[in-house]
Parts: structure tokens; sequence; C-alpha cells
């Protein structure tokens, strides 16, 4: 089981989930249809949002706010590219507005069409240079382009804007993990978890670092957190067992891989590797009943194990 790591996604900016101050953008002749829009919109009621601002729309087509709001409603129902269309009547109406530009960046990192998304992240910073969120996305886009220095210079500046949001430190403590700067990527996860305690995420890439580093006491201490904090992830437990097997501690390793196949009893590798601690402790006939029922799951590199292992008294080791 390899340790993976886990990142914050876009951010969008959904202003008609804020305050009705958005109201004001409506003319006072459809500002009704503008408010049933909202209404319907807040009640996830996204078809009928989308029929008001339309009708809102028939009343004032050069309102660049209803073009907005009914966009970021098209996105809920994967309308992807009415949503760009609605976004760029929008951005024609009003050059002039950060929000349109990031919001379509995102349905175009969507799309993954990259290039058009830092285009669109670039006209954001140029209007609103000090919004932390344009940076974490442009980041994030850069991220996925393998552009690690520049996604680290953008979660850098979202940081410099917004030292409060733990996001921003988890996915630049993600990139620095990349790149295998371990330590630094330590001390963002340290950072993220600073200001929010509860930051699973955090935990458990700090701990997937601590493992790179031999640290395991240390990873098995946040994986354990991460655990009480949500005792539902397999993954969770697959990471502590990994940390436990670093120091052989089979039996606990096998207790992790228990817990996992009371979640999901049909995970093959679960038993597998529950075997193999197992066979580690000279506890054979759990271990040999661990690999058939991996073999029986569909693991079939089991059943070589049961020939070696358990037919001819070979040994299993770690």
């Amino acid at each position: 089981m390899n340790i993976s790591f886990t990142k914050y996604n876009l951010i969008f900016s959904f202003t008609i989930l804020m305050t009705f101050i958005v109201i004001a953008g409506c003319a006072p002749s459809i500002s009704v249809s503008c408010q049933l829009g909202i209404n319907s919109y807040e009640e996830e009621k996204y078809r009928t949002a989308i029929v008001q601002f339309t009708r809102a729309l028939q009343d004032d087509p050069t309102d660049p706010e209803i073009y907005f709001y009914r966009a970021s409603t098209k996105v809920h129902l994967k309308d992807f590219p009415g949503a760009v269309d609605d976004y760029s009547r929008a951005i024609s109406l009003n050059h002039n507005e950060y929000k349109y530009y990031l919001n379509r960046g995102l349905v175009y990192t969507t799309l993954t069409n990259y290039d058009d998304a830092i285009s669109d992240y670039n006209h954001a910073v140029e209007i609103d240079s000090l919004n932390p969120e344009t940076f974490f996305n442009r980041g994030y886009v850069k991220e996925l382009l393998r552009d690690y220095n520049g996604a680290i210079e953008d979660y850098s500046k979202s940081i410099l804007r917004d030292s409060t949001d733990a996001r921003f430190f988890v996915n630049r403590g993600n990139i620095n993990s990349i790149i295998e700067d371990y330590k630094q990527a330590i001390k963002d996860y340290t950072a993220a978890i600073g200001l929010n305690p509860e930051d699973e995420i955090a935990y458990q890439n700090r701990a997937g670092d601590y493992i790179k580093l031999g640290k395991f006491p240390e990873a098995i201490a946040d994986l354990t957190k991460a655990i009480k904090l949500d005792p539902t992830r397999n993954d969770f437990y697959y990471s502590r067992a990994e940390a436990k097997l670093g120091l052989n501690n089979f039996l606990g390793a096998a207790v992790d891989y228990t817990h996992i196949i009371k979640l999901e009893p049909d995970d093959a590798l679960a038993h597998y590797n529950r075997g193999i601690c197992y066979a580690n402790i000279e506890l054979k006939d759990n271990a040999c009943a661990d690999f058939n029922k991996a073999g029986e799951l569909g693991l079939f590199e089991a059943y070589e194990v049961i020939r070696k292992y358990c037919l001819e008294k070979g040994e299993v080791t770690k």
C-alpha cells in the first residue's frame, strides 16, 4: 500500500451563496425574478433557478450578474459548456469583475482546458491582486501541469494574502512532498494543523512524509488522530499499518487490517496483508485462512503463497 497525499480542490466564487447584497445588481423591474432564482438556488432547485434567471434576462439582457448567477447554477447541473457561455456573456458586459474570470477559469479546469484556465486566472489577478483564491486556483492548475515551482509560488502568494487558511498550507505541502522536500512539506502540514486541529488531510499527508523519512512513531500518532476524526477511511488504516510494519509491529498492523476488513469484508489486499502479518508472528492457521480468502476474492498471487507456505511448510516474511 503506497502512501498517497490528498489536496484541497479549487475554490468557486459563488456569491449567490452569500448574503442578498448581490440582489442590488438586479434592476428593480426584474428583482422579483432574481430573488426567486436565488431562492431556488439556495434550495438546490437548480432547474427552477435557471428558469427564473432566464426570465430575468428576458426583461434585462444587459445585467452581467444574472448571467453569472445562471452560469453558477449550470455548474451544479454539470452543464459546463453552458456555464462557460454565460460566464463569457457576463465578461462581455463587464470586463472588470474578477469573479467572472475566476469561475470561468474553474470550469475550464474541469474541462481540462488548462491554457484558458490560466489565462482567466491571470485576468482575475490583474483585476484583484489581493484575492488569495485566484492564486490558489492558478497554483492548482500549475500543479496539474507539473509546473511545481509555479504552483509553490502561487500557493505561497495565497498564504501571503491569507495566512489563516489551512488549505493553502496543505496544498503547498503536497507540492513540497512531490519534489521530495519532505521536511518543508511537514512544516506546511504542521502549520495547517495549527490552524485547524481537525484537518484530517493534513494529518494523513504529514504521516505519509514521516513514513518516507522513517519516522514511524510520528506517522502512527498522526494517523491515529486522523482515524479518530474519521474512522471510516480505509486508507488511514492502510497507512497506519504500513507505519507499524516499519517498526516490525506485525500484530499492530494485523489489527489495522482487521479494521479494514470490518469496513470492507471483500478487500482482498487487506486479507492478504493480514495473512503476511499472521505468518510473521507464527499464526499459520490464521495466515493461511487469510491467504485463501484473498485468493477467493481475486488476489491470485495468494495461491502461490499458499503453495509455498501453507502446503510446503515454507516461510513467509515481511
